[in-house]
């Protein structure tokens, strides 16, 4: 009987774990499948979804998946363009779980773009398609793993750690540095080398310059100015790049003195939005009537002569070579009857037949000019004397001179660059000598400039053949 009883016993203990068993194998099938469903949840930001497979509320949870933190629109799109690079694996063979297939727990690993390592050299974005442009070229990844816990309840399996998924959005409440509006980011239009007070007189040129202020600094300019004077739109400028990061130049330039009135210069983005004006006063030496001299007996004048060209595209070749000048982006040849030839050069009828241009350059106050030299060569050492006794003699006052040579291959010849650097408390001149020409021609080339570049610039316009 006592063995009877035994079997019947051993019969039911059988069967009870056989049932044990069968349910933690569901249970453990359950967790994997309702954790495969949360990361997709997570995935899409899906709150309610969540909520229905969480033991309890998350109202934290809630509002960090919603990704709107603060007013600024650009910013939720940021953290939007980065919660969308979120995925997930569910890691089936870390699931541990109960005897009774009540409580067990499954790893789920998740990554997400390194949005810290994406933006970190990056001062300040243009706009959105910036960012979502740095995000996407960025390979670097966050890697996490969630252990999310389960339980029964009733008929269901629901997670008891939900809260654990707030870790996955570290950037919710995340701000980023977007571009405001560009007039945001520009001070004062300041005129330069004024040479009357705050105004000019028997000026060709006006130069000024607007600021460029703080995370502006760190964007690309592209922009116009206009002109104007008495109500009268005189110049419109081409879009054009800044090539500094503190400060935009806009000028206007005649061949002749200026007319006196209050000249306007406004500054434009590409897009016609105004980000800064001033106005500066112009005016001239009013010249006292006398009597007209009988002229003398002429001794050649002093008007240019048969090599000299002013043409609008800035592109000269030199007379009786296949040399060509191609000047750089800003100069403004003057034509003939320019009085700044005239007061540079009107003394030496000499120089003036054989100049071969003159232009100046209102951007980077530069200037340059081109003559014929009467010697055989370009290698003739009485040419390269006239070159050196022109550069000793260029010694203004109250300036430290550095003085050196480079050269420069241009074709099959190698010419020899004399520059002087000329530097007093406010500003720094490149004054720059070189000789041009060929076995049957020579050329003296003088440019100066504010912009430690001129000497490339030139010389990488200068072509032969």
């Amino acid at each position: 009987m006592n063995n009877k009883r035994k079997a019947v016993a051993a019969l039911l203990v059988v069967s009870l774990m056989g049932s044990t068993c069968s349910c933690s194998a569901k249970f453990e099938s359950s967790v994997a499948d309702q954790a495969d469903k949360l990361g997709k949840y997570i995935q899409d930001r899906d709150y309610k979804k969540i909520e229905k497979l969480s033991s309890g509320k998350e109202k934290d949870l809630e509002s960090i998946l919603a990704m709107d933190a603060g007013d600024s629109m650009n910013d939720n799109e940021a953290r939007e363009i980065i919660a969308s690079t979120l995925t997930y694996e569910v890691d089936e063979d870390s699931f541990e779980g109960d005897f009774f297939g009540r409580e067990g727990s499954i790893d789920v690993t998740f990554t997400y773009v390194d949005y810290e390592k994406a933006i970190k050299d990056i001062a300040i974005f243009e706009d959105i398609d910036a960012f979502e442009e740095a995000i996407e070229e960025c390979d670097d990844v966050v890697e996490q793993t969630i252990t999310f816990e389960f339980e029964k309840d009733g008929g269901d399996t629901v997670c008891t750690n939900t809260g654990d998924i707030a870790d996955l959005f570290p950037y919710a409440d995340e701000e980023f540095n977007f571009a405001l509006s560009r007039d945001s980011y520009t001070g004062a239009v300041t005129f330069q080398n004024l040479n009357n007070g705050s105004g000019y007189i028997d000026a060709y040129t006006i130069t000024c310059q607007l600021a460029i202020e703080g995370d502006g600094q760190d964007l690309t300019w592209n922009y116009y100015w206009v002109v104007e004077c008495n109500d009268v739109n005189l110049y419109t400028s081409d879009v054009m790049e800044s090539d500094t990061d503190t400060f935009l130049t806009a000028f206007y330039s005649e061949d002749d003195i200026l007319p006196d009135g209050n000249y306007v210069f406004t500054f434009y983005t590409e897009d016609d939005l105004m980000i800064g004006t001033g106005s500066v006063l112009v005016t001239h030496t009013e010249v006292t009537p006398t009597p007209t001299p009988t002229p003398a007996p002429s001794s050649g004048g002093s008007s240019v002569g048969p090599y000299f060209v002013s043409p609008v595209s800035g592109i000269i070749e030199l007379p009786d070579t296949e040399i060509t000048i191609d000047l750089p982006t800003g100069y403004i040849c003057l034509n003939e009857d320019s009085s700044v030839l005239s007061t540079y050069f009107g003394s030496n009828a000499d120089f003036m037949y054989n100049l071969v241009f003159f232009a100046a350059s209102p951007v980077d106050a530069g200037g340059c000019f081109c003559v014929r030299m009467n010697y055989s060569s370009v290698d003739d050492p009485n040419a390269m004397s006239a070159l050196q006794q022109a550069a000793d003699a260029y010694t203004p006052d109250d300036v430290t001179v550095e003085r050196s040579t480079s050269d420069y291959q241009i074709g099959d010849r190698t010419y020899t660059i004399e520059t002087l650097v000329l530097a007093n408390d406010s500003e720094t001149a490149y004054c720059n000598f070189v000789l041009l020409g060929d076995d049957d021609s020579c050329y003296l080339l003088y440019f100066y400039s504010s912009s430690p570049d001129i000497i490339d610039e030139f010389m990488g316009g200068i072509t032969v053949g």
